[in-house]
């Protein structure tokens, strides 16, 4: 009769449950790092929000509560848009308005530079194509000049006149 004891064969391998784990592990962390990299990637490619007024129009979302300014005194403040160019040659634009009255200005320009309203705190970058705006309540007489930080130069004033 033959021998039946039990042996393996000469081809075959006895694997470890610890290095299988290992393995695994090594596979995990490797998916891990491929989402990750992947998160970064359409993260750096998603557009940015724009951080500038919001469009108006029959189209366009409102926001729940818009402050209004209200007048100081007996007199009514007025609205005043102007629009001004940044672009060299131009000549300064001047501004005269009561405290009371909302100033909404835009610049324009072929340029890359910021603008700011000295005195007013308010700083917007302008660029060709997009322009700075500004939207405030004058509420302190004096001038104020709009000037293009990088260029050095001035493009405007505002005269804010005191409330008769």
């Amino acid at each position: 009769m033959k021998d039946l004891t039990l042996q393996p064969a000469d081809s075959c391998r006895f694997v470890h449950v610890a290095s299988i784990v290992q393995v695994l592990g090594r596979r995990l962390l490797v998916l891990f790092a491929v989402l990750l990299g992947l998160t970064a990637l359409v993260t750096s490619l998603a557009p940015r929000p724009t951080a500038g007024p919001r469009p108006t129009g029959p189209g366009a979302a409102t926001p729940a509560s818009t402050p209004t300014p209200t007048p100081t005194s007996q007199t009514s403040s007025r609205r005043i848009e102007r629009t001004i160019s940044a672009d060299a040659g131009r000549p300064r634009t001047r501004v005269r308005a009561r405290a009371g009255d909302v100033l909404a200005r835009t610049v324009r320009g072929d340029l890359l530079d910021a603008v700011e309203i000295a005195g007013l705190g308010k700083l917007e970058s302008v660029e060709p194509g997009s322009p700075a705006r500004f939207e405030m309540l004058l509420d302190t007489p004096g001038e104020f000049r709009v000037t293009l930080l990088d260029a050095q130069r001035a493009v405007g004033l505002i005269e804010v006149a005191p409330t008769p």
